[in-house]
């Protein structure tokens, strides 16, 4: 629960390999005050994100799936909760263009990335989420 509103705090990973999401949804379940969401389709994964706006802090998902890649993801993602942060995997490399052209994603991390990376990316992103939430509160 976050502390400052009292609503759950989610996090989604989302990644058409299903072992992998399983993978990223045990390893970034370890941190405290979370309930984090596995999705191997990116659209469920909007869904869901439509449906729960207000407690979304942190998505994580792969660049290349069938139907809409991430990158697609978080530009819709960010018109429903532009301060969600966005980290975005792939093992493919990404141009820099495709980042400026979208300012849609908040961190790249490469594949394969150590789970403790992932951990320590997504805890950062909760922190920022905080503080920033903190920040209003007290305005």
């Amino acid at each position: 629960m976050d502390q400052i509103s009292q609503s759950p705090m989610y996090v989604a990973v989302v990644d058409d390999e299903v072992d992998l999401v399983y993978l990223f949804k045990d390893a970034v379940s370890q941190i405290d005050g979370i309930e984090v969401f596995a999705f191997s389709d990116p659209n469920l994964a909007l869904e869901h994100f439509r449906l729960n706006p207000q407690n979304y802090r942190v998505v994580v998902s792969d660049y290349r799936m069938p139907g809409m890649n991430g990158i697609q993801m978080f530009e819709k993602m960010k018109v429903i909760n532009s301060g969600v942060i966005r980290i975005l995997i792939s093992a493919f490399e990404i141009e820099d263009n495709v980042f400026r052209n979208c300012q849609c994603v908040d961190k790249f991390l490469q594949k394969p990335t150590p789970m403790v990376n992932l951990i320590d990316e997504v805890e950062r992103g909760l922190k920022a989420i905080q503080f920033q939430e903190a920040k209003i509160d007290n305005i």
